[in-house]
């Protein structure tokens, strides 16, 4: 019988982290990595997997849960560079990632954040969002806990009442 720690120790996590705003992107990758070690998960079931931009998360995503993983966050920062784009593109991440979860009923948390304004030209500006991406990687790591557990609730009791049925 495997006890909660062993069950949460097994879990396989994909963290997909866009290629842009790297600096940033890896602090909250970073930090999930970390936060999801401090809550029990084997650091040797986490695997990075760089992908070019937000657009490709969600296949990725929805391939590493079809093919052995538990659970998947997608990181990116996407930023509107003076033409209008970053909503639709945010918009179509975040539903995109939706879509893989619900179609592998499994998590898939997003860290996925589209800021009203971003200088890339300001050291400020980077500063500020590395720090915002480290608490967004905690946080995510901690949803995608949250997440993992209630699947495994829920999975539970539909087996016991398959069995009692």
């Amino acid at each position: 019988m495997l006890y909660k720690g062993d069950l949460i120790m097994s879990k396989k996590i994909a963290i997909l982290s866009a290629s842009w705003h790297t600096n940033i992107v890896n602090s909250a990758e970073n930090s999930a990595i970390e936060e999801l070690v401090k809550l029990g998960y084997a650091r040797e079931n986490i695997d990075v997997i760089k992908v070019p931009g937000a657009v490709e998360i969600p296949l990725a995503g929805k391939l590493a849960l079809e093919n052995g993983y538990d659970c998947a966050i997608g990181i990116a920062l996407v930023v509107d560079g003076q033409i209008y784009r970053h909503e639709f593109v945010g918009h179509t991440v975040v539903q995109g990632i939706l879509d893989a979860s619900l179609a592998t009923n499994k998590p898939f948390i997003s860290a996925v954040l589209t800021p009203q304004r971003y200088n890339e030209n300001s050291d400020l500006y980077e500063e500020m969002y590395i720090k915002h991406f480290v608490v967004k990687g905690q946080e995510a790591a901690k949803a995608a806990d949250q997440a993992i557990q209630v699947v495994e609730q829920l999975s539970a009791g539909s087996q016991a009442n398959k069995v009692a049925a």
